[in-house]
């Protein structure tokens, strides 16, 4: 039998470079519907344990789902982190080959674990929530130029985009719910992650489309996939501040909300104390 491969891609907006540890496939294909086709084909022609892919401001999303869909083993990993390797490895310099050539070794080295594959209506909600979420960028920012707006025609021109963007939001959000309340698994997770103080339909709708691990991982393993768990400092009789770091930012952000927003209910101590039991054993 052949030796099992680790395969690092390198993705950028037109292009894929792929590089494996050890060596035995290296090639580059467009970042294309087709090219992305060709890439799965060779990869089926090896034994692949583990594919690793940088996320690159989402170019990298079609090729992890299309690889996913495939039975590949597959892992987007934060850029920084293989950055980091790549200097421990003395690699200063930065191409498109050389970082596959990278990614292929933290993929065989690290071997970060996979994320499951989703759903499809997982990646269909995780579509829409990303698209909600950036419609909601564009209405605040609108909303902030209103406020500097002196002309009344430029002030009607904002509340027409604004009127527009409230609308399409509202519209995915029945859409949103729609496609929760229609998979039983999710539903069951809905209801559940509402139940907690401070959680709305937007907060789980993040969780449960960019969160696939929840109910499966431990609080402590969640913590630290999403980036909230404080990482000690210490060296000696040297205790520096403990910080987080890393993690899934956009599920950051939206916790970080709900916990302002659980803070303004202020409900009783021991509902607190609770509810993420019940959580996590109906999870």
């Amino acid at each position: 039998m052949s030796e099992s491969l680790f395969v690092g891609i390198d993705v950028a907006k037109d292009s894929l470079a792929v590089d494996s540890s050890p060596t035995g496939l290296t090639l580059s294909v467009p970042n294309s519907p087709e090219g992305r086709q060709d890439l799965v084909k060779a990869l089926k022609e090896h034994t692949v344990a583990l594919v690793v892919l940088e996320a690159t401001g989402g170019y990298e999303r079609p090729v992890a789902a299309e690889l996913l869909e495939a039975g590949f083993a597959t892992v987007v990993v934060n850029p920084r982190q293989v950055r980091d390797f790549a200097r421990g490895l003395g690699e200063l310099a930065k191409t498109d080959p050389i970082d596959a050539h990278v990614l292929a070794r933290f993929a065989q080295i690290v071997q970060p674990k996979p994320r499951p594959a989703a759903s499809a209506q997982q990646a269909e909600l995780a579509e829409l929530v990303v698209r909600r979420r950036q419609l909601v960028t564009t209405l605040t920012q609108e909303s902030n130029r209103a406020e500097m707006a002196r002309l009344p025609r430029v002030r009607r021109s904002i509340e027409k985009i604004t009127n527009l963007l409230e609308a399409e939001i509202a519209r995915l959000d029945e859409e949103i719910a729609k496609l929760i309340e229609a998979d039983e698994t999710l539903s069951r997770k809905d209801k559940i992650l509402r139940s907690t103080p401070g959680v709305g339909p937007g907060t789980s709708a993040m969780l449960l489309s960019h969160l696939p691990e929840i109910g499966q991982l431990n609080r402590q393993e969640v913590a630290a996939l999403v980036g909230v768990a404080p990482w000690d400092i210490k060296s000696g009789r040297w205790a520096g501040q403990s910080s987080i770091w890393g993690g899934r930012a956009d599920v950051r952000s939206v916790l970080y909300m709900a916990a302002l927003a659980a803070r303004t209910v202020q409900p009783h101590h021991s509902r607190l104390c609770q509810a993420p039991r019940r959580t996590r054993q109906g999870l």
